[in-house]
């Protein structure tokens, strides 16, 4: 075997240990006697696997910390564990770790009436990306009013990249709200009720205005004329689409909640 052969066979046996407490022996095995009896060996493990451990249970709480309180820490715990051991780390960033805890949790969690964990985590990871998207500066309003009604009918519109749209079959908005306070005073009482019913479809909207992520309700009207906008629609077809779901859309007070959020910030490739 060569240098390079055995070192890749050392780090994949160290990499199993750290998850797999079973996987001691084998990782010994590659080890020279004075590491020290297998005791120590495993008292060693045991501080790198603390640590690992902790490092993903973190990235994964500051990413989703409504999912956290809605589950409480020792369920948290378990998640952690179980969804590093599916979906091992591959990338440097661990602000990348919990992409695919949204759809995990949704087999992971067998009791239907917390079905919803899954759409909520799904707006978390949506405001999560939100936070590391690039920049893009909106257009004035100015700069709008002087692109004419015709011109912006036909034109195709630029998302600015923090947005996301997302559609959810039950009130995951709602119990996002219900988990935000006033930061300067966390005994803030001021804030959204629990829902009433939780399995309400809903849609939000993801936008990051002034720096800061945040969810915003959508109508489904809404919700389909952003979305077809992302695709590349142009703003006559996006709302083709909105009218078609709903024949009262208010696309004057939809469009003023989009350009204030800074969800729509120019034309595509000016």
């Amino acid at each position: 075997m060569s240098a390079d052969e055995s070192l890749k066979s050392l780090q994949m046996a160290f990499a199993a240990a750290l998850d797999h407490p079973a996987a001691d022996a084998a990782l010994a095995a590659h080890l020279r006697p004075p590491v020290g009896s297998s005791v120590a060996l495993q008292e060693r493990l045991g501080l790198y696997r603390g640590n690992v451990r902790a490092a993903r249970r973190a990235a994964l709480a500051n990413a989703y910390p409504v999912l956290a309180a809605l589950v409480g820490d020792a369920y948290f715990d378990a998640l952690a564990l179980a969804y590093a051991r599916a979906h091992s780390s591959r990338d440097a960033d661990l602000n990348r770790f919990g992409a695919a805890l949204p759809a995990f949790i949704e087999r992971y969690e067998t009791d239907a009436r917390y079905a919803y964990f899954g759409d909520v985590a799904r707006l978390e990871w949506a405001l999560h990306v939100a936070a590391f998207a690039a920049n893009a500066e909106p257009l004035g309003p100015a700069q709008w009013q002087a692109m004419g009604a015709e011109r912006l009918m036909s034109a195709r519109l630029a998302v600015h990249p923090a947005c996301a749209a997302l559609a959810s079959r039950y009130a995951a908005l709602a119990i996002w709200r219900a988990h935000q306070h006033d930061d300067q005073n966390p005994n803030d009482k001021d804030h959204d009720a629990w829902p009433e019913h939780i399995d309400t479809p809903g849609w939000a909207l993801v936008v990051r205005p002034r720096w800061r992520p945040t969810a915003l309700a959508h109508t489904q009207a809404a919700h389909e004329a952003f979305v077809a906008l992302q695709r590349g629609a142009t703003l006559d077809e996006a709302l083709a689409c909105a009218f078609a779901i709903d024949a009262a859309f208010d696309f004057a007070s939809q469009w003023r909640t989009w350009i204030e959020a800074g969800a729509i910030v120019g034309l595509r490739g000016e």
